[in-house]
C-alpha cells in the first residue's frame, strides 16, 4: 500500500482530528492559529524546549498543510525545480526551503510539508504548471494525513524501539511501516524526524512512538516549543 495514492481523501467537513482524545487527555493547551486548533504547549513550553534539547519530544503538527506531487520525473522535477529555485531533491532526499519541506519519496512522487502560507505557493505553482499542460498530479492531503515530529539527541533511539529501524541521513527520506502503518519519514537533522502518516493508521503509530519512547523519557511538546527551538538554530519549525 503506497501512502500517497490508496488514502481517500476527505473533505475538511467530514475530518475527525486524529488523535484529539490523546491530546486532550494529556494536557494540551490549544489556540487557533491560521483557523486551526494547534497544540501550542502541555503547560510549560520552556520546559519542553528543555526536553527537545535534552531528550526526545513528540509533537502532532495540525499547524502544516500537507501536499502531494506526482507525475513523470521530468515534469515532476521541472515542477520542483520551479517553486525550490532550482535545489531539486533527488529520490529519497528532501530540501528544505522558504517554509516548506519538500520530501522526494520515489522518482515519481513529493510530500510537501509546509506551513499555510508556503503550502498556498506550491499549490499555486503546481496549479500554474497543470493549466498550461504539464501531466503533474497536485492532491491536498492536508485533511487526511496526520504529521509528527520527533526532535531531541534520543529521537533515533525511540524510533528504534518503536520498531522503525535503518539508518537515516540528513535530509534522507524512506517510506517504511510503523506498527504495520505505512509512513513517510525524513530525518531534517541529526536530532530531528518528521514522520507523516495518513490518518486512519495515525493512532496507531502515534501509541508505537509512545510506547517505545516511554522507556527514554519521551514528552509531548507543543508548537510553542518547536518555534522557539526553530528561532535558535534558524531551521524549519
Amino acid at each position: 500500500m503506497s501512502i500517497l495514492t490508496d488514502l481517500p481523501v476527505a473533505s475538511s467537513d467530514e475530518r475527525v482530528p486524529p488523535l484529539a482524545d490523546w491530546l486532550r487527555h494529556a494536557g494540551a493547551v490549544s489556540v487557533i492559529r491560521e483557523g486551526r486548533p494547534v497544540a501550542a504547549h502541555y503547560g510549560s513550553a520552556a520546559t519542553e524546549l528543555a526536553v527537545c534539547v535534552k531528550g526526545v519530544g513528540l509533537a502532532f503538527r495540525s499547524d502544516l498543510d500537507t501536499l502531494a506531487i506526482s507525475g513523470h520525473p521530468a515534469w515532476l522535477d521541472h515542477v520542483l525545480g520551479k517553486a525550490l529555485g532550482g535545489r531539486v531533491p533527488q529520490t529519497g532526499s528532501a530540501t528544505a526551503m522558504a517554509g516548506a519541506l519538500c520530501c522526494r519519496v520515489d522518482a515519481e512522487h513529493a510530500v510537501v510539508v509546509a506551513q499555510p502560507g508556503a503550502a498556498a505557493r506550491w499549490r499555486r505553482i503546481a496549479r500554474e504548471a497543470i493549466v498550461v499542460g504539464n501531466p503533474i498530479a497536485l492532491a491536498d492531503r492536508s485533511d487526511d494525513m496526520t504529521v509528527l515530529t520527533l526532535v531531541g539527541p534520543r529521537a533515533r533511539a525511540m524510533l528504534l524501539a518503536a520498531g522503525l529501524i535503518g539508518e537515516l541521513g540528513a535530509d534522507d527520506v524512506r517510506a517504511g511501516s510503523l506498527a504495520g502503518v505505512p509512513v513517510v519519514i525524513v530525518r531534517e537533522a541529526a536530532d530531528r524526524y518528521l514522520l507523516a502518516v495518513g490518518d486512519d493508521g495515525a493512532e496507531t503509530a502515534w501509541r508505537a512512538l509512545v510506547d517505545g519512547g516511554a522507556p527514554l523519557g519521551m514528552a509531548l511538546v507543543g508548537s510553542d516549543a518547536l518555534a522557539r527551538l526553530a528561532a535558535a538554530r534558524r531551521t524549519f519549525v
